[in-house]
């Protein structure tokens, strides 16, 4: 966040609160805390597996040769870093707690990622093909699998297909 060329702990708490306020969860809220505590198991895991530098920073050589790197285990990953941070985030927009997301709320989400509105919408349309008019949270946990593991570059997932 500052530029240093470095992610520290800080710049983890940033992003995570500056994506709870770009969604509108207030602070504090239950949603906002459980979403800024899976950012936080992001960094411990990130620190774990990458590796830190002086001041428990991460350099971007350090991260880039970690993700290009055989020893990353993709299941770790998806399971320390994605799953925490997307469930936080689907259980804040799913404010009727039926595990199903409406357009507007798939949309929504993605906006605070600065996805493009339209490959959101395309994506959205996709991962529910002609089905139900919302997103069951078993759907897109299936899509996010076949994002990391198939190398699909048709999974429907963050606006990418």
């Amino acid at each position: 966040m500052n530029h240093d060329g470095y992610l520290d702990h800080r710049d983890m708490l940033v992003v995570a609160s500056a994506l709870c306020d770009r969604l509108g969860l207030g602070d504090p809220s239950p949603p906002r805390e459980r979403i800024k505590d899976a950012y936080e198991q992001a960094w411990h895991y990130a620190c774990r597996a990458i590796g830190t530098e002086t001041g428990c920073r991460i350099s971007r050589e350090a991260y880039v040769r970690y993700a290009l790197s055989p020893r990353l285990d993709r299941t770790k990953f998806v399971a320390h870093v994605v799953w925490p941070i997307t469930d936080a985030l689907w259980d804040a927009l799913d404010t009727d707690g039926d595990e199903k997301l409406d357009k507007a709320e798939y949309l929504r989400l993605w906006a605070a990622y600065d996805v493009d509105a339209h490959a959101a919408r395309e994506a959205f349309e996709r991962l529910r093909g002609r089905r139900a008019e919302r997103v069951s949270k078993d759907e897109f946990a299936q899509a996010i699998y076949d994002f990391y593991y198939r190398g699909d570059a048709a999974a429907p997932i963050l606006g990418h297909y």
